[in-house]
């Protein structure tokens, strides 16, 4: 359902066949398969344990001497091929599913592009083009308000088209999108190879005003049996663990040469820019400059003292020399800035890959960490059934949940680690199995039948 709510304005409307909704379906329920066996382990584990302790067949097998763990161990066998099965599914055919899945969609989202406008935002329906309509009729193919910008060729935005009107529809083969637009004018900056190499800002173009125009935009016509999965392939989410560890070996070396490059370009161009030539020097201040030059130490490298120069200046060159550094300053601060965002882009891209690495291995060890809770949590309140077992099962699976949810995001963050953040949910829980496997094994932890009156007491109704 909620994978319904999330693309139902990309499946409504768009004349999709009944097995391609149903494949895509599919493709989506198998990806909550990771997600929900554990919680299923845990159920069911509760739900077990608890009918033969409702039954008293727990007690009479512990008074043969047979103890919790002896009862425990062939089921704790069966958990760890249960646990290999989930790894081998989340590391092999979940990755091929996600490609399916993402491909197909993509593939719908396609098949009618004009559904994708939405109103006082910039939306591309189509490759190289980028619309902005101010308002989209319901049940109609009529806008107001329309800027389209066309980057078919390239050269930033030098093509605009605005309209008070128009409309927007596909052929029925799919391979033109129409626009009829109505009262408008278009913008094109005309560039020549003369004009690029010119160090004016100025350019030519040409702007034309029209009552009527319509357009004709041809598509790349997907089918949607045959997707471009060649886009998303490469995806963190479509890739195994050693496609995984690969491609974040990958990216660290790409971020380390890029750290490297950055810090050389702050080196060369904005700490030791003028070092042994005079660049970005006034001409008024290179004689003084010149004048206060020494050697440093034995060397015969040349430096410049700068107090001395900036010293042996009048009023007037002062302040263009604290001008030229303000601004100098300025720019090295923004190429900074501008190289933390982008090394932070590329750590938290990175921990997006170590996430989904360990993700595959998290969600295999809690099939077997919800069993080692689940079944001396069953003996130990004694109720089978879909009542309580499933209220307790949902309990305790939300409060994994939202440990694994949260520091997920922290580590999406590069904040902390992925062997922290992705495995503390493991490390709450397991204390507690410890906890509950001791006092099952020596019942020294029980929920007798007067507590379970004593809820149904209290939920039900009173008698006047």
């Amino acid at each position: 359902m909620q994978f319904l709510w999330k693309y139902i304005d990309d499946l409504v409307g768009k004349g999709l066949d009944w097995d391609i909704i149903a494949r895509l379906l599919f493709y989506a329920s198998l990806t909550l398969v990771p997600l929900a066996l554990p919680l299923a382990v845990l159920l069911a584990s509760i739900m077990t344990f608890g009918n033969l302790g409702e039954r008293n067949e727990l007690f009479a097998m512990k008074a043969g001497g047979v103890s919790l763990y002896r009862i425990m161990f062939p089921l704790f066998i069966f958990n760890i091929i249960i646990s290999f099965g989930a790894f081998y599914f989340s590391n092999n055919l979940l990755p091929y599913t996600n490609l399916k899945m993402r491909s197909l969609l993509f593939s719908i989202q396609q098949q009618r592009p004009e559904v994708s406008l939405r109103n006082g935002i910039f939306t591309d329906p189509v490759d190289n083009i980028s619309i902005k309509i101010d308002r989209k009729y319901r049940n109609s193919n009529m806008l107001e308000g329309i800027m389209i910008y066309d980057h078919r060729n390239r050269g930033g935005n030098t093509n605009v088209t605005t309209a008070e009107t128009g409309s927007i529809y596909m052929t029925e083969d799919k391979s033109v999108l129409i626009l009829d637009l109505y009262n408008g004018y278009r913008y094109e900056e005309i560039k020549k190879e003369e004009d690029l190499r010119s160090a004016e800002k100025s350019r030519p173009h040409q702007t034309s005003k029209f009552d009527r125009q319509v357009v004709y935009i041809p598509l790349d016509v997907i089918e949607i049996n045959k997707a471009n999965e060649d886009l998303f392939k490469n995806s963190f989410e479509m890739l195994n663990v050693n496609q995984l560890k690969y491609a974040t070996d990958s990216l660290n070396n790409y971020l380390l040469k890029r750290k490297k490059e950055i810090w050389n370009n702050i080196i060369l161009y904005s700490l030791f820019k003028a070092e042994n030539k005079w660049v970005n020097i006034p001409e008024e201040i290179k004689p003084i400059a010149q004048q206060n030059v020494g050697t440093y130490g034995d060397s015969n490298k040349k430096i410049m003292h700068v107090d001395s120069v900036f010293n042996n200046l009048n009023d007037m060159q002062k302040s263009k020399v604290l001008d030229f550094a303000l601004n100098f300053a300025n720019s090295a601060k923004t190429y900074v800035e501008v190289s933390i965002d982008e090394i932070n882009g590329y750590k938290q891209w990175i921990a997006r890959h170590k996430v989904e690495w360990h993700r595959k291995y998290v969600l295999s060890i809690a099939c077997l960490l919800f069993f080692l809770l689940g079944a001396p949590l069953g003996s130990i309140i004694r109720k089978g059934g879909f009542g309580l077992p499933v209220i307790v099962a949902v309990l305790i699976f939300l409060l994994y949940y939202i440990i694994s949810i949260t520091f997920e995001k922290t580590v999406r963050q590069a904040v902390i680690t992925p062997e922290i953040g992705m495995w503390i949910s493991t490390y709450v829980l397991i204390p507690l199995a410890i906890f509950l496997i001791y006092k099952a094994a020596t019942d020294s932890m029980r929920v007798s039948s007067h507590f379970y009156e004593k809820i149904n007491n209290f939920f039900r109704r009173k008698k006047r």
